[in-house]
């Protein structure tokens, strides 16, 4: 039975990894924000689940996070981090409270950040361990009114590179999941940042359209538990990959974008917002 502490355990793509992974034999230390949802959690699961409560935007609460599972494990080494938490912040750049853009780097970039850097040492007590980063397709594509949101996942793309060829000498492998549109609450609650935005005549028809857009994914993008299949195989394969695109999207749109030039992929993706 392998040891993994996973973060953004709640709800969507975490709560569905989680409960994968407990049911798979592997004992799961459940990073949730919301009590609600960890207790919503915990009823769903066995003992081989437990739930810890964490802020990744607070290095204290990261800390006291690690604090436990390190208690918990003893002499044992945990075998996998897997870094699920983030937010959607949505909305022209030019009307976003900078606040909110610091918070969508603080949750997706560097509290993701924050959890590993702890982690490592726990990864390093046993065999080598393994680290997934969930990123997005939108780490390789950008298109308007989510702006934040993208260059969170573009610097999750970069750091997963980076601590890959940094942690390899040790033996631990990086592995970056890069889904398409996903089913999950991310989605609504991008609405609800776009709905705190002042009004605007220049971006309201626009704001409107891509409102629907977000609705359209919560509603038809894919099983969170496809995610979590993917992140399982991230896991147990004895050679896992660098990278994993979730959907047909996720494949497709990418090497499309590197292929035509910048103002015709504009156009194309005003239907977006259009």
């Amino acid at each position: 039975m392998s040891a993994v502490l996973l973060t953004g355990a709640g709800s969507g793509i975490g709560a569905a990894t989680a409960l994968r992974l407990e049911r798979s034999g592997h004992r799961v230390f459940a990073a949730v924000h919301d009590p609600h949802d960890g207790e919503i959690l915990a009823k769903q699961s066995s003992d081989a689940l437990s739930v810890h409560q964490v802020d990744v935007t607070n290095a204290e609460s990261v800390r006291a996070l690690i604090a436990e599972v390190d208690a918990a494990l003893g002499d044992q080494g945990l075998d996998a981090v897997v870094n699920v938490a983030g937010e959607g912040v949505a909305g022209p750049l030019e009307l976003l409270p900078i606040d909110s853009l610091r918070h969508q780097l603080d949750v997706n970039v560097v509290g993701t950040v924050a959890v590993t850097q702890l982690a490592l040492p726990l990864l390093r007590r046993g065999t080598p361990g393994r680290v997934v980063f969930v990123g997005s397709m939108g780490g390789l594509v950008s298109v308007q009114l989510a702006g934040a949101y993208h260059a969170s996942k573009y610097a999750v793309e970069a750091i997963a590179d980076a601590w890959r060829q940094e942690l390899a000498p040790d033996g631990i492998a990086v592995s970056l999941v890069e889904p398409g549109p996903v089913a999950t609450p991310l989605w609504a609650k991008a609405i609800q940042t776009l709905d705190r935005l002042p009004a605007s005549d220049r971006y309201a028809e626009r704001v409107d359209a891509f409102r629907e857009s977000l609705r359209n994914a919560s509603k038809n993008g894919a099983s969170p538990h496809k995610v979590a299949e993917t992140i399982e195989h991230a896991l147990t394969a004895a050679h896992p990959r660098t990278r994993y695109p979730i959907g047909a999207a996720a494949v497709v749109v990418p090497k499309i974008r590197r292929l035509i030039p910048d103002r015709l992929f504009d156009k194309a993706a005003q239907r977006v917002t259009h």
